[in-house]
């Protein structure tokens, strides 16, 4: 997965009262407002070395993995990075729901950020066991999803931490796609091209690019990935800086970017 960025910003609740579009996300960001001094910080930036990381699980394994539940895709309500539904482009319209995995369990060892993964510093996310009973939650909760008319479509973020585990997961969300018109999928991928698992999310992002819009983690292609810099003077020709990262737009729910154009997209390291 991609590395996101440490900002000196932090967040509280929305108040439609203080001005907040509380229908965008539960939570607002407050820019300039650090962590109170002396407070821990959950979690470790880089775990080169930590045991956990080394043997391929998530540094809050133990009580961050749950058994699938009875919805397992989550409204993008509750994050501020992403937001409740689109509000422009082609997908404007369509209510967003993100899935999480645990990462490293699903996530191929070459991926440049195995030891930094931000979600080494998520203990309090909900990571889903992985595996058919998954795959069956999933579905039975986009034909629920489905039935409310008054929502154009759904756009499923994957994943907000973990990856395709399989080349039969892959299939299966070319499935849910094919099953539902009105499902739509974007994200990020380390399973790279000439893998069985890579070569199978290359092959449905050829087959449907509208609607799965999976680009390639630190992929180094001209088009669909992503690239990590260190700051946003250092983003490479032909791409373009997260705007959600830098402050020009409030979430992905406000952007629309990533599943609106194949270029590159830049996201500023830790």
């Amino acid at each position: 997965m991609t590395a996101r960025p440490m900002r000196s910003a932090s967040v509280r609740k929305a108040y439609a009262s203080k001005g907040d579009d509380a229908t965008l996300s539960r939570w607002v960001k407050v820019p300039g407002e650090h962590r109170a001094p002396g407070k821990p910080k959950q979690g470790v930036l880089n775990g080169l070395g930590h045991p956990t990381v080394e043997a391929g699980r998530s540094i809050f394994y133990r009580k961050g993995v749950h058994p699938v539940g009875f919805n397992p895709l989550v409204s993008g309500h509750n994050n501020v990075k992403i937001g409740r539904d689109v509000r422009k482009g082609r997908l404007r319209g369509y209510w967003i729901y993100t899935l999480s995995l645990e990462e490293r369990a699903t996530c191929p060892r070459s991926c440049a950020h195995w030891h930094d993964c931000y979600g080494n510093n998520m203990p309090w996310a909900k990571r889903y066991q992985h595996g058919p009973e998954l795959e069956r939650a999933v579905e039975d909760q986009l034909e629920r999803l489905m039935t409310n008319r008054n929502r154009r479509g759904i756009l499923v973020r994957l994943h907000a931490l973990g990856d395709f585990y399989s080349v039969d997961y892959v299939h299966f969300w070319g499935r849910m796609l094919r099953k539902f018109p009105r499902l739509s999928i974007f994200g990020y991928t380390a399973r790279a091209p000439g893998t069985p698992i890579g070569d199978a999310v290359f092959y449905l992002g050829h087959a449907m690019p509208r609607r799965f819009a999976v680009r390639w983690s630190d992929g180094k292609r001209n088009w669909g990935a992503t690239v990590s810099i260190v700051d946003e003077a250092a983003c490479p020709p032909g791409a373009f800086v997260c705007p959600e990262q830098t402050g020009r737009t409030l979430a992905c729910a406000t952007c629309g970017a990533c599943w609106g154009t194949s270029k590159n997209v830049a996201f500023i390291g830790h």
